[in-house]
């Protein structure tokens, strides 16, 4: 797990982020999500359409001053963080598409504010899968869904370019 003060925001506390593979209980994690389980405060990521670390930090920057400037578009920060990730308006096209499904393996829990300790003791108890670190992202990651869904065409070779493409879809979502 990593946590990280957000500049723009250090009052908030810091942003927790950890990739769990080999999940097991995503279709119920789902179910919990469906029914805003009030116990489970964090957002989950389907880890094969995040590029790297940057493009989480990306979204959650952004659901972060959404927060602080009363402009969610959602009914929390951490569901704010998934619509975030997407490069659309479309707040359940987002979800769909970029929150955990029930099949999913691979996920990066997002967690705003708590102490480390605390977080991470959470999502040990909320994910049965396999802590793992986040440099795993680009082992995970499926860029035939990430470059069609970013529209980005065809980036073969030229991965040190996809996270400014991701970073300009998302900067400009809503704009357009």
């Amino acid at each position: 797990m990593e946590s990280h003060t957000l500049e723009l925001h250090p009052e908030i506390g810091q942003a927790h982020l950890a990739l769990f593979t080999q999940v097991t209980n995503a279709e119920q994690l789902r179910q919990r999500l469906l029914k805003q389980d009030a116990t489970l405060v964090c957002a989950l990521v389907d880890a094969t359409l995040v590029f790297d670390r940057l493009h989480a930090l990306l979204a959650v920057n952004r659901a972060v001053h959404s927060m602080q400037t009363a402009q969610l578009k959602t009914h929390n920060v951490h569901s704010e963080i998934v619509v975030d990730f997407s490069n659309t308006a479309n707040i359940s096209q987002s979800l769909r598409r970029f929150g955990i499904n029930d099949l999913s393996q691979q996920v990066l829990v997002i967690k705003i504010g708590g102490s480390a300790p605390e977080v991470e003791s959470f999502m040990r108890n909320n994910i049965e899968g396999e802590l793992v670190s986040l440099d795993e992202l680009e082992h995970c990651r499926d860029m035939k869904k990430i470059q069609k869904y970013y529209q980005l065409g065809d980036q073969s070779g030229k991965l040190d370019k996809v996270p400014a493409l991701i970073a300009g879809a998302i900067a400009l979502k809503g704009i357009l």
